[in-house]
């Protein structure tokens, strides 16, 4: 179990990274649970409560895409027994994804498949169907994720009425009716963009490790 804050910028946790305790997550109900962009080249670490922008057009989680927050929400992955949930957080380090979908945008060079062996008619309804082996191709070429990409975090969509639990908030101290937002790092803080999402602390609270956390609600 980590003794001291990990965090760099969450600095509301006082050991490890932040965290996140579901309460009531729309998403977990709605399906809007994204986990098919990496995170951008250039950030290294994500935290369970940060937030970030689901980039769909330019193929990548960053902090700022077209679109609205959505929360990190990974699920917690430990592999030693003295670990515990405040360890963990998505270091670019840890991971090595490199390709996107094994097939790729057809532009690749096709490669023939054998199909000497066909002796049926063509079919409309059957995709291998031929009566012509030798012009049926497949591209084998995989499409690779963008450059300097690694890892590829679980976010959440939120909704107004969504409550859940957390410490990783770019803040000190915090009492009940603070407003806080996303900032330019996807950290909560009272200095955040209001004008995006607001999240008022409903209740100073603590999590299931007994480091202090507060209980939000989204309210706008």
């Amino acid at each position: 179990m980590a003794k001291t804050r990990l965090s760099t910028k969450a600095t509301y946790v006082e050991r490890g990274y932040g965290q996140v305790e579901p309460n009531h997550l729309s998403a977990q109900r709605t399906g809007q649970i994204y986990a098919q962009l990496p995170a951008a080249a250039n950030i290294d670490v994500l935290e369970n409560g940060q937030f970030v922008k689901y980039d769909y057009a330019t193929g990548v989680v960053d902090f700022v895409g077209a679109g609205e927050w959505m929360m990190v929400f990974n699920e917690v992955k430990l592999y030693r027994d003295h670990q515990d949930y405040n360890d963990f957080a998505m270091l670019k380090s840890d991971y090595m994804a490199r390709v996107y979908s094994p097939v790729g945008d057809l532009t690749g060079t096709p490669r023939a498949r054998d199909y000497t062996g066909v002796v049926t008619p063509a079919d409309p309804y059957e995709v291998d169907s031929t009566d012509d082996p030798f012009h049926i191709t497949q591209w084998e070429v995989p499409k690779a994720m963008p450059e300097g990409t690694r890892m590829v975090p679980r976010v959440f969509k939120t909704n107004v009425g969504d409550i859940y639990t957390t410490n990783c908030v770019a803040e000190e101290t915090l009492a009940v009716n603070d407003i806080l937002a996303p900032g330019a790092d996807g950290y909560l803080s009272k200095s955040g963009d209001t004008n995006a999402m607001k999240w008022q602390v409903v209740k100073v609270y603590t999590l299931p490790d007994r480091q202090k956390a507060v209980k939000l609600m989204r309210i706008a």
